[in-house]
């Protein structure tokens, strides 16, 4: 964590990530100008996802308190001489994973769709309207009422599949014409049939970006037979797709409800300590927007962690004097976290993805929304990732995450007696099993009863399950659970379901094993080193063991981590060039990492791609006495590969063999030809472990690394430096040749050419984008206008298509 300083003069921000493992605040101060000045405290504390509103508060309270409390003044979490009070806060701004996880968990609260102009065929073909599909008071698959044919399996999912659809009458052409008039008396019908059944609604129409008039028509009409909340599909994008508006919508009145409740507890929260301050939530695309907005349109904060770590980590990275501006020219940054690992690619300020027109859109949970979100891929590789054996795998191979458990080291801090007890137990048996060393935690509020929740009824075997680890004090050994189909189903579904969490051996235990993390900050060394010994005892499917003790199997566990890093690095870098990402997967990229991995930690043979100094580097340095602490937060790149590999290094690849590899027990033979495969760009790592594992990451990809101060809470400096933005967007088509119509509002007016068409549209975009943005806080907006024509050729000459403005208006949200 940052080292927490004195206030500079003016406003402050308070900046809140709720990550999965963590959550992080800090206090940001802004110079007199509005640019950013430096953090002045920082806090970290448990993500308790039971107990949001308690995280958020004690997270609030350690950093207005300055930090979290040492004894020792040069530690980065002591707490400050003089901190800002709750009356100087001027903003608080929060990033958080709700909307997401709500959506991936199936949380959302009821909602109905109202479909207008839509076949059913078209929904059905994005996950909607599986027997729920209506039209007046038919069951309807057509206008007859046969049955709609259900969806794609992998599209469906949570509320969403079982959501109640209404088809009405309606729609508009391409051209924003009227294609059939709406049917309000059939609305009226459907909506008082179905009302009982849902919290909210969504309301989405045929081509309704090019004429919104009866999604506004039908907003209006529901609001006042229900007093419900209604989203219409054309606020949410302005993209053309149908079905796949319709499902966006309908996800957001799924989320609305429980986006209230989260930023109703916020601002008790806020309350609680005396803030007065607005508040304002991190959208997927890294904008700030203010609660009441987010209360309507809450799918627009998906991803919204993700967002707020690549603001974060630009910002952290070009301010430090160690890297400057210049490494947001390009660069890679990775975020990476307890449960995931979030990269994002950078070309000129920007982030980048693949060359798809649809690559900033948000997919969660098997959905393909029409969120605009920033362009981010995420990898289920974290510190709390299960460390487990590939049944398919190749001899000795170990595979990471993406589950996450709670490590045996930090389960063994909770239940000491049980987990210490358990692997001692199971270290002395004969044969060791592959439930050995897991533990099955009860993870439901303290006072909840011993029945199953919502996973099941008293009688049930999740019931059943739930007793048996409450009847063991809150902790059973995996290995006490029967072995049935029907046994196993009940443990997961209860984990799915959150009663139940799982502790295992991770990556943290390994670094805790070899020295790499300071073990009385992380839980007990003692487990961590019993559960490596006994995870290393296991066999593969040829019958191999695993490891041979403990230090060994924690050395090839980080080999691993850094090599799935770095290949989902090299793959997000790959795609930002128009490359397959997958290409990381083929043989010869596979032949060029291992080259440069073998060089690591040991002399080069003579001729190899490694230098002179790289090999000198490592002259003896397999020893485990190895000094560390030689990075830190700021450090830039280093003349040559990290002194760690001779800690973590094995002799080998890490566990992903090149086909027809033969391995030599003398030095490597001088290679005839040269392949090479990594980073062209620096990285920039943030998260808990970026001092640690950044360097090793970067000499696998052949690059250099940055590990910008305050690395660790640089999601929550992400939501504290965040701007206001308001995009408006209008397209402009034309119904018949000479015409030329601006698609905005409820009646699009049509204009005799294109110069008075894109006037009169950039007047209305412009004051309706200042307006909003203004509204929301931001200081003096400024505004950008792009103005793009897509032609095509016919008979020799170019023929208008269409024109799309864009006028975005942003700025720094004030400081009250």
């Amino acid at each position: 964590m940052t080292t927490p300083l004195g206030p500079a003069p003016g406003r402050f921000c308070l900046g809140i990530d709720t990550g999965g493992t963590f959550t992080d605040a800090v206090v940001y101060a802004f110079g007199a100008d509005g640019a950013a000045a430096r953090v002045v405290a920082a806090a970290k504390t448990p993500t308790r996802h039971d107990d949001l509103y308690g995280c958020v508060v004690e997270a609030m309270t350690r950093v207005l308190a300055g930090g979290i409390e040492s004894d020792d003044p040069a530690d980065p979490t002591a707490p400050a001489d003089d901190v800002p009070s709750a009356a100087d806060i001027g903003l608080v701004a929060v990033s958080t994973t709700l909307a997401t996880n709500a959506l991936v968990e199936g949380a959302g609260r009821p909602a109905g769709l109202v479909a207008i102009g839509f076949e059913p065929e078209a929904l059905a073909r994005v996950g909607l309207g599986v027997g729920n599909a209506r039209r007046g008071s038919t069951r309807a698959g057509s206008p007859s009422g046969d049955r709609v044919s259900g969806p794609d399996p992998e599209r469906a999912s949570g509320n969403l599949a079982s959501a109640p659809v209404v088809l009405v009458g309606g729609g508009h052409t391409a051209q924003g014409d009227m294609r059939a008039p709406l049917d309000l008396d059939e609305l009226h019908r459907a909506t008082e049939r179905i009302d009982g059944a849902v919290d909210a609604y969504a309301v989405a129409a045929q081509f309704s970006v090019r004429n919104n008039s009866h999604e506004l028509a039908a907003r209006d009409a529901i609001r006042r037979l229900t007093g419900k909340p209604v989203t219409c599909s054309h606020e949410l994008s302005p993209r053309l797709g149908g079905p796949r508006r319709a499902v966006t919508t309908l996800l957001n009145a799924q989320l609305i409800s429980v986006t209230a409740q989260f930023t109703d507890a916020i601002r008790a929260a806020m309350a609680s300590l005396g803030l007065t301050a607005p508040l304002m939530v991190v959208r997927g695309d890294g904008s700030l927007v203010g609660a009441d907005f987010v209360t309507l349109r809450p799918i627009e904060t998906v991803l919204s962690g993700p967002a707020a770590s690549v603001i974060g980590a630009r910002h952290l990275a070009t301010s430090a004097p160690e890297s400057g501006p210049d490494i947001d020219a390009a660069c890679l940054i990775a975020d990476i976290g307890g449960t995931t690992t979030d990269i994002a690619a950078i070309r000129d300020g920007v982030a980048v993805a693949g060359s798809s027109d649809e690559d900033d859109t948000a997919v969660v949970a098997g959905h393909a929304t029409m969120v605009t979100a920033l362009p981010t891929t995420t990898v289920g590789l974290g510190g709390d990732s299960e460390i487990w054996i590939p049944a398919d795998g190749a001899s000795g191979e170990l595979a990471i995450g993406p589950r996450r458990v709670i490590p045996l080291c930090v389960a063994a801090r909770r239940h000491p007696d049980v987990v210490l007890g358990m692997l001692r137990q199971q270290l002395a048996a004969d044969t060791s099993l592959a439930e050995f060393g897991q533990v099955l935690l009860d993870a439901r509020p303290e006072g909840t009863d011993g029945g199953a929740g919502d996973s099941g009824g008293a009688g049930s075997i999740d019931g059943e399950v739930m007793r048996l680890v409450q009847a063991a004090g809150g902790a059973l050994q995996l290995a006490d659970l029967k072995r049935s189909a029907r046994w196993r189903g009940a443990l997961g579904r209860l984990e799915r379901s959150g009663a139940l969490r799982r502790a295992a051996l991770t990556p943290t235990d390994a670094c805790v094993v070899l020295g790499l993390v300071d073990a009385d900050e992380v839980g007990d060394a003692e487990a961590a080193r019993l559960g490596s010994e006994l995870f290393s005892r296991q066999r593969d499917r040829y019958g191999v063991d695993i490891g041979t003790g403990a230090v060994e199997l924690s050395r090839r566990v980080l080999q691993v981590v850094l090599r799935d890093a770095a290949e989902a690095l090299l793959g997000v870098a790959l795609g930002a060039d128009g490359i397959v990402p997958t290409e990381t997967r083929r043989p010869l990229a596979q032949a060029a990492l291992d080259r440069r991995q073998r060089t690591l930690g040991r002399p080069a043979a003579p001729g190899s791609d490694a230098t002179a100094s790289e090999s000198a580097a490592f002259d003896g340095a397999a020893s485990d006495e190895v000094p560390l602490g030689d990075a830190a937060p700021g450090d830039a790149a280093r003349s040559g590969p990290s002194p760690l590999w001779g800690l973590i290094d094995v002799g080998e690849s890490a566990g992903v063999p090149v086909a027809g590899e033969v391995v030599s027990e003398q030095s490597d033979p001088m290679p005839l030809a040269r392949i090479d495969a990594g980073a062209a760009v620096p990285i920039v790592v943030i998260g808990a472990p970026a001092v640690t594992y950044a360097p090793l990451i970067a000499d696998l990809l052949g690059t250099d690394s940055v590990v910008p101060p305050h690395a660790e809470v640089a999601n929550a400096v992400g939501a504290a430096v965040a701007r206001i933005r308001i995009t408006k967007h209008v397209t402009v088509t034309a119904p018949r040749r000479g015409s030329y119509r601006a698609h905005w509002g409820e009646d699009p007016p049509i204009w005799h050419s294109l110069s008075e068409a894109r006037e009169w549209a950039t007047v209305q975009a412009v004051e309706a984008a200042r307006t909003e943005a203004t509204e929301a806080g931001a200081l003096d907006p400024e505004i950008t206008v792009d103005f793009q024509t897509r032609t095509a050729p016919s008979n020799g000459r170019e023929l208008f298509v269409e024109a799309t403005l864009r006028v975005t208006a942003a700025g720094r949200p004030s400081l009250a």
